[in-house]
C-alpha cells in the first residue's frame, strides 16, 4: 500500500474507518435472532448507513490548520477526496457485509438491501461532506447526518415504501450537498477567510 494512502488512514482514524464494517457485521449477524419485524430489522440496516455518514464526518472535519493545507503542493481537495475514497470503501464493505448476512433474515432480496442501504448511506455521507470539508464543523455535520437519518426514519419511511423511490429521494439529497462542498473546496479564498456559506 502506497505511503500516502496510510498516511490518510492515520489521519482519518482506523477506528472511524472499521467502524461501519464493525457494525455492519453486528446488524447483520443480529438480524436473524430479530425475528420477523421489519421496524426492528430497517433500524438495523439504516444504522449501518447512519455509521457511514457519521465516519465521514469524523474523517473529513477536524481539520485544524486548514490554512497550512492550502499553502502545500497537495490542493487541501485532494486530502478531503482522499480521505472520502477510503470512507466510501469502507462504507462500500459495510453495506455489502450487511447485505449478505441480513438477506436471508429479511426476506427480502439481497439487490433490495443494497440499493436502499447505499442510497441512504450516499445520501448522509454527502451532508456530512458538505457540512464537515465545506463548513470545517464535526459537530454541525454530526448533526445534520443524525437528523436526516432520522428523518428518513419517521417521516420518509412513512410515505414512501418504495426502495428504488426513496434511493430517489435520498440521492436527490446527496447531489446539491456534494456539489456545495465541491464549490466551497475550490474556492481557496473563502476557506482561508472562513466565510459562511
Amino acid at each position: 500500500m502506497n505511503s500516502m494512502w496510510l498516511y490518510e488512514i492515520r489521519r482519518c482514524g482506523p477506528s472511524v474507518l472499521a467502524t461501519p464494517i464493525a457494525v455492519a457485521a453486528a446488524a447483520g449477524l443480529v438480524s436473524p435472532a430479530l425475528g420477523v419485524d421489519t421496524t426492528i430489522q430497517v433500524i438495523a440496516g439504516n444504522t449501518v448507513a447512519l455509521v457511514a455518514g457519521l465516519a465521514a464526518a469524523a474523517a473529513l472535519g477536524g481539520e485544524q490548520m486548514v490554512e497550512l493545507q492550502l499553502t502545500v503542493r497537495t490542493p487541501y481537495s485532494l486530502t478531503v477526496a482522499r480521505r472520502l475514497a477510503l470512507v466510501l470503501a469502507a462504507t462500500s464493505c459495510a453495506v455489502l457485509l450487511f447485505s449478505a448476512l441480513a438477506s436471508s433474515a429479511a426476506n427480502a432480496w439481497t439487490g433490495t438491501l443494497l440499493v436502499g442501504n447505499t442510497a441512504f448511506a450516499l445520501a448522509l455521507i454527502g451532508v456530512a461532506t458538505y457540512m464537515a470539508a465545506g463548513h470545517g464543523s464535526t459537530a454541525g455535520a454530526s448533526t445534520m447526518v443524525v437528523t436526516v437519518w432520522l428523518g428518513k426514519l419517521l417521516v420518509l419511511d412513512n410515505f414512501v415504501r418504495a426502495v428504488p423511490t426513496q434511493a430517489a429521494v435520498l440521492l436527490t439529497v446527496a447531489a446539491p450537498c456534494v456539489w456545495l462542498a465541491v464549490q466551497r473546496l475550490m474556492d481557496s479564498e473563502t476557506q482561508m477567510h472562513g466565510a459562511g456559506g
